[in-house]
């Protein structure tokens, strides 16, 4: 159920009617976990009772922790265990099913369909790392697990996060579902310029912008030009797409009383890779920071071994960014962008440029943006690309800007890019130089809805980050 469906629609009316009219807290978190496996399950209802057995099982294995602190080890492992091998299992089964189908045919043996592809549960990444990062807190003593199984569960499945987060943390988010929640006015407020903003983003941006740079990753043999100008055309896509479906997630939660936290802070600006991490999918940044750079940095500077200074700076970098690559999605040019983001932030590193790093010079401001920002678009252009293969060809064999008519084509493609990026340029501006109170933002909103509703139809794509 897509949030920009007449079905969605219909189905949160009813449930925000039914939430609201229930006062008491136990009877609202009950109706929203049947809320949010009816949504999860809409499409394929054994999305449902995998989720459903994951987390009991991680429940439980919390409790054990608690109950058995030393058997608290192999409790963690067993989850660990559990968590990654059904991820690992879904996301790269079909990366590596060709080869056990080749294996089979060549043994003279037909393979059976259901080993030929399976289909990924939608969602899968985001809640796998909300129980982990639960396990791992109780794990660690920095969270008791007293909740109950009703809370447990809602956190994990809570509906405006499960397909594609944002990735709160059970801190955070639990404590809110154990509390009284009474309506207020100020959380339609809060909410209906995220929501407006997100449908905005999604439907008129990212959807239009993708009618133009699909068939362009679509060719065999583009032209440089076209390249660019696709790489170009996903940059803009991926932020609309994704950000907006954080806003509608975030003002869904805000109409059911709860505050989730912020997912990107303009990237696009960043100096540094490290600041586009801290700027860009904020919530799964963090989350691999606290999980594994600072386990894994503390683990090397505890070594028995003397390490060198270099290995002990650079190998949590790498490796963190390879997880968020594998993470992403099974395919090489995954692995490549997050071992492309991993280098930089150590190359930046070894050059003596943080995180924080702001020259004082605008034009030294101006040049290390332009530079971060061509590595942005080059990172995107490997993460959406068909294969490493199809851009290496490209880059190295292919012909700079084509016949007229493929110049052309480019030319109309980039216009049109350019045009849909003035809202969201606009908006940055109005955001920083204007007041919240202004005219100017109504009057932006306002055109922002009647842009939505005039773009709107049945046929609306997925966000594409349901995918990962």
């Amino acid at each position: 159920m897509s949030f920009t469906s007449f079905d969605f629609l219909i189905f949160f009316l009813v449930v925000f009617a039914l939430y609201w009219l229930a006062r008491e807290r136990r009877w609202q978190n009950a109706l929203l976990l049947a809320a949010s496996y009816v949504f999860y399950g809409w499409v394929h209802p054994w999305y449902a009772l995998m989720l459903g057995a994951s987390t009991l099982a991680d429940y439980f294995v919390a409790r054990g922790m608690a109950a058995r602190p030393e058997r608290k080890r192999g409790l963690l492992w067993l989850s660990l265990l559990i968590n990654l091998g059904v991820l690992g299992f879904f996301k790269y089964y079909n990366f590596f099913s060709p080869a056990l189908v080749s294996s089979l045919n060549s043994l003279g043996l037909e393979a059976d369909p259901l080993l030929v592809r399976i289909l990924l549960p939608a969602g899968l990444s985001f809640y796998t790392l909300k129980k982990l990062g639960y396990i791992l807190d109780v794990s660690n003593g920095t969270l008791k697990p007293t909740h109950t199984l009703l809370d447990f569960a809602l956190y994990v499945s809570f509906f405006p996060q499960i397909v594609a987060g944002p990735i709160d943390r059970p801190r955070s988010l639990l404590p809110q579902l154990e509390a009284l929640r009474v309506w207020k006015a100020e959380y339609f407020y809060q909410a209906w310029p995220l929501l407006v903003m997100g449908l905005f983003k999604k439907v008129v941006i990212a959807d239009t912008v993708r009618g133009v740079i699909d068939p362009i990753f679509g060719l065999r043999e583009p032209t440089l030009l076209m390249l660019l100008v696709g790489a170009l055309g996903f940059t803009l896509q991926i932020l609309a797409d994704f950000s907006a479906y954080t806003d509608i997630a975030r003002g869904l939660a805000l109409l059911l009383g709860f505050q989730t936290p912020e997912n990107f802070r303009q990237p696009y600006l960043a100096l540094t890779p490290t600041e586009f991490w801290n700027r860009w999918h904020i919530t799964l940044s963090t989350w691999l920071r606290d999980y594994v750079f600072f386990p894994l940095r503390r683990a090397l500077m505890r070594s028995k071994r003397a390490l060198p200074d270099w290995v002990i700076q650079s190998a949590p970098p790498l490796v963190t960014m390879l997880v968020s690559g594998i993470w992403h999605g099974a395919g090489w040019t995954f692995i490549a962008w997050g071992g492309m983001y991993g280098l930089l932030i150590v190359i930046y590193q070894l050059l003596g440029i943080r995180g924080d790093w702001r020259p004082s010079a605008w034009w030294q401001r101006t040049l290390a943006w332009a530079v971060m920002f061509s590595f942005i678009v080059l990172g995107w252009l490997i993460f959406r690309a068909p294969s490493l293969g199809w851009v290496a060809n490209v880059l190295f064999s292919g012909s700079q800007f084509g016949a007229q008519g493929e110049r052309a084509v480019a030319v109309f493609s980039l216009a049109a890019i350019l045009l849909y990026t003035l809202p969201l340029l606009l908006k940055s501006l109005l955001d920083r130089y204007v007041k919240e109170t202004s005219l100017l933002h109504s009057l932006y909103y306002s055109i922002a809805t009647i842009a939505t509703v005039i773009y709107l139809n049945a046929s609306a794509f997925d966000f594409i980050y349901t995918r990962f």
